[in-house]
């Protein structure tokens, strides 16, 4: 039984090697194993193959139990284009066996392209998971491990991993003399970048230079979270040394997302809680100073208010020192604690300094309790006043006693008028200016109408006094010659 079995596998290995036997040369200068595939048709020819069709494949099997033969691996080829004469098109597949049996693992497509992992690859090389090799990749990105301390001359249209000598690249002393740099060269109108890390102090980074194909500009540190440190709130500022830092810490800005407070911080570790009015956006704790134009819709708070241009405030303004070099509007209420300079700088003496000309355009009140109830008076003054020169406009003026028509009193009337309203007739009485005050310009102008009236009567007398005295010297001339 076992002897008619061995003959039966012997004569089918037999038959299926002979057509392979008379078309390939298994040695010789050209050694070939050829498959022929064909599909059956009428006993005139065979019939083409069409797409879809498995050109052929190559098995490796093995016994793993009696009776049980499994396949571990196979290449196949597929025809994946439409037959026309002169033209086949297939690909290659991969296949190895793992617990689910055989499984595609990698494809040469008709066009050439490698798929590991997948049969539809998409580049050249397309891989469906993770990449690993142990030594150099070359190509459009590549690393490279040697040379710390050669420095290519060229980097066109990739990205260049390499590991490199700080000393060789121009960077600062470290702990760690080597470190890792990437050069990304996009090519086309585009200049070089590096970047560089492998020490303690972070990454750097420095560009290609403009003025040279492979010079390069000098290095710049790019900032990492070991250099910044910060409270909440509070804007960052460079940090010494200098000139150039390369790290930043706290400012004396506060920014809570709806108010704004500088000045007053103090250091850390102490929190960060600045006094301030949620009503105002602004808070400056210490002196303000202006170069420009200054425009505030809101209100402002500071110990000191400088604005070198205008200054516009359309809400209320509480500041210990004013200063505005030109012209200042403020829409809204303006409270000083301290002393105002406008057009020069204020003094300890004076709440007000004003270096030039001032313009109120409506009422103004100096020391008085209130304004007085006629709206005509432009200006109150609750205490005395000192003035070398005061000029009253007036029309008209008293000259009107001289003219002709003008009557004048008789001194009897005025005694009467003087006997019945005991004062002046024309003169403002002590009743009314008690109780409404004097006007200098109608009391300067009822005195000067006195006086002249009074020089009148004065010329009149004396004419008379002239004439009584001739009439008595004639008497007494007459009296002598008796």
């Amino acid at each position: 039984m076992k002897k008619h079995l061995l003959f039966c596998v012997f004569a089918l290995a037999s038959a299926v090697a002979l057509p392979l036997s008379l078309m390939a040369q298994n040695a010789g200068t050209k050694p070939e194993l050829p498959m022929y595939r064909y599909n059956s048709g009428s006993t005139v020819s065979p019939l083409p193959v069409v797409q879809g069709d498995v050109l052929g494949t190559i098995q490796w099997r093995a016994l793993v139990t009696y009776g049980d033969i499994r396949s571990g691996a196979t290449i196949r080829s597929v025809i994946t284009q439409p037959v026309a004469p002169g033209v086949l098109q297939a690909n290659m597949i991969f296949q190895t066996s793992g617990a689910a049996g055989l499984v595609d693992r990698m494809i040469i497509t008709e066009t050439g392209l490698v798929g590991i992992g997948t049969n539809t690859p998409q580049f050249n090389l397309h891989t469906v998971g993770n990449t690993h090799t142990t030594g150099r990749f070359h190509g459009r990105i590549h690393f490279d491990v040697g040379q710390p301390t050669g420095l290519p001359n060229t980097y066109a249209d990739e990205a260049y991993f390499e590991r490199k000598s700080r000393a060789a690249l121009g960077l600062a002393p470290n702990a760690y003399t080597d470190g890792g740099i990437l050069s990304l060269a996009p090519g086309g109108n585009s200049l070089r970048r590096q970047l560089f890390t492998g020490g303690t102090d972070g990454l750097w980074t420095r560009s290609q230079d403009a003025g040279g194909a492979n010079s390069w500009a000098a290095w710049e540190k790019l900032l990492t979270s070991a250099d910044i440190g910060g409270r909440p709130n509070l804007t960052a500022r460079f940090l010494p040394p200098g000139p150039t830092s390369s790290s930043l810490g706290d400012g004396q800005i506060f920014d809570n997302g709806a108010n704004v407070v500088i000045g007053g911080i103090p250091p850390a570790p102490a929190a960060v809680a600045p006094a301030f009015n949620p009503a105002d956006v602004l808070t400056v704790n210490g002196n303000a100073r202006v170069t420009g134009s200054a425009t505030i819709d809101g209100n402002t708070g500071t110990n000191s208010l400088n604005v070198a241009a205008n200054a516009i405030v359309n809400g209320a303004t509480t500041t210990g020192s004013l200063s505005v070099l030109t012209n200042a509007t403020v829409n809204g209420d303006a409270r000083v604690n301290g002393n105002v300079g406008i057009g020069k700088a204020p003094s300890a003496t004076f709440d007000l300094d004003v270096a030039g000309s001032s313009n109120f355009d409506g009422r103004v009140k100096i020391g008085a309790t209130n304004f007085p109830g006629s709206a005509s008076y432009e200006l109150a003054v609750g205490g005395g006043i000192i003035a070398e020169e005061v000029l009253v406009r007036l029309q008209p003026w008293p000259d009107y006693v001289f003219e002709a028509d003008y009557r004048l009193p008789t001194l009897s009337e005025v005694e009467t008028f003087i006997q019945r309203e005991k004062h002046l007739p024309g003169v403002t009485p002590a009743r009314e200016v008690e109780t409404s005050g004097l006007n200098l310009g109608q009391m300067q102008k009822m005195q000067m109408e006195k006086i002249e009236e009074l020089y009148l009567h004065l010329i009149a007398l004396e004419k008379r006094i002239q004439a009584l005295e001739a009439e008595n010297a004639a008497l007494k001339a007459a009296q002598q010659q008796r």
